[in-house]
């Protein structure tokens, strides 16, 4: 079972190739215009120090309405580097809230600033240029480069 099946119900995401930490304010205003819970966009990529392959996961989507920076602990590389994330999150004056949803604990930040947030854990944290496209996945809208 995927990451996105134990999420979200079984719901096939699609997945695209080419959207940059420079892109994600765009990617999340076409989430907030879907307007319905559940749909999400997933980044996906493995840091140039990653030794075994493991992507990070890292997720914006619609809950209760509201769209939010989902830092989903599945993901093996999301699991080691939690602690990491949350300190690196509050230098920049974010709390992420632990949240559970279908058995999946993650971290949770909504309001302003969340796209900044998804940007610099790509480029200052995980060392990958702004404009080097991603794989995404997304649920409920579609990304077009």
């Amino acid at each position: 079972m995927s990451i996105f099946s134990k999420l979200f119900g079984g719901v096939r995401p699609t997945k695209h190739q080419g959207a940059s930490a420079d892109e994600i304010p765009k990617v999340i205003g076409l989430l907030q215009q879907s307007a319905k819970n559940g749909n999400f966009v997933v980044f996906m990529f493995a840091p140039a120090d990653s030794t075994d392959g493991n992507a990070v996961n890292l997720q914006y989507s619609i809950d209760g309405g509201v769209v939010g920076f989902d830092w989903v602990l599945i993901s093996p590389r999301n699991i080691a580097d939690k602690a990491k994330v949350v300190e690196f999150a509050s230098r920049l004056g974010h709390r992420l809230e632990e949240q559970e949803m279908n058995g999946v604990h993650f971290l949770r930040i909504t309001g302003s600033g969340i796209s900044e947030l998804g940007a610099k854990i790509i480029q200052d944290f995980y060392k990958i240029d702004r404009n080097t496209k991603l794989e995404i996945m997304t649920q409920g809208f579609e990304w077009k480069p």
